[in-house]
């Protein structure tokens, strides 16, 4: 709730709330619990006319990563936020392989929100992965979009030890300074090692609040097989996560 009023104030007006009775556990006898969900998304969307947003609801049945994406996609969505609950080892789990479907499927940016984080609503520092390729020209627009709502913004490319060497690390830095001439007050910096690692490391490290991060690519391969680097940030980062899907 947190996060969606301090989505509100960036902008957001219209939400449509999903629940899928999943099919992934067959043993689970969800459907007969439907009356319980509905009764819930109502109740919920009721508070959420309440603060002002457009509000509705549905209740999907089958995997869950691919009912929201096409719950996403009939209501044109601009984005899907998603909640990491990480309360158990099979919840965790669960979650974070709804999580992973959706980021392969989505074609809008995917919002992975840690829900035990008692901070929130506050989002002041931001930082972009970026390796400065075609595929992740949408994530740096997103991330060039966030600039007037917070107070500072950060970009890292990790140089991995394939590219580690003096040319690497050059176009690195030119790719940063050019994005910085279209972002004003940017941070950023070129760092060494393998970015599943260190990209992780480097946002605690610098107190960010939301990781931005653009999925290379959208050929068919790559929709069954997320990028490892964002795969392991979702996996470990205990801050938001928003990951913008590459250009087709």
């Amino acid at each position: 709730q947190a996060r969606l009023d301090m989505l509100q104030a960036w902008g957001l007006e219209a939400i449509t709330l999903v629940y899928v009775l999943s099919t992934r556990y067959p043993a689970v006898p969800e459907e007969s619990h439907r009356p319980y969900y509905e009764k819930r998304l109502q109740e919920a969307a009721r508070e959420l006319e309440k603060k002002g947003l457009r509000a509705d609801w549905q209740i999907r049945t089958g995997e869950p990563g691919a009912q929201i994406v096409m719950a996403a996609n009939g209501c044109d969505a601009d984005f899907i936020l998603i909640g990491n609950q990480g309360h158990s080892r099979f919840r965790e789990f669960f979650v974070g392989s709804t999580a992973l479907d959706i980021a392969r499927l989505a074609e809008v940016p995917l919002w992975l929100e840690p829900v035990h984080d008692p901070a929130a609503g506050s989002i002041r520092r931001v930082l972009l992965a970026t390796d400065g390729s075609e595929s992740v020209a949408a994530a740096e627009a997103a991330f060039g979009q966030l600039a007037p709502l917070v107070e500072v913004m950060m970009a890292l490319t990790v140089v991995t030890a394939d590219r580690d060497d003096e040319t690497g690390s050059n176009a690195a830095r030119a790719h940063l300074e050019q994005l910085g001439s279209r972002i004003d007050s940017l941070r950023s910096a070129v760092v060494h090692g393998d970015p599943r690692i260190q990209l992780v490391r480097e946002a605690s490290e610098r107190g960010v609040e939301l990781l931005v991060i653009g999925q290379r690519g959208r050929n068919p391969l790559q929709q069954l097989m997320l990028g490892s680097v964002a795969e392991a940030a979702f996996r470990a980062a205990r801050i938001p996560v928003l990951l913008v899907p590459g250009t087709h």
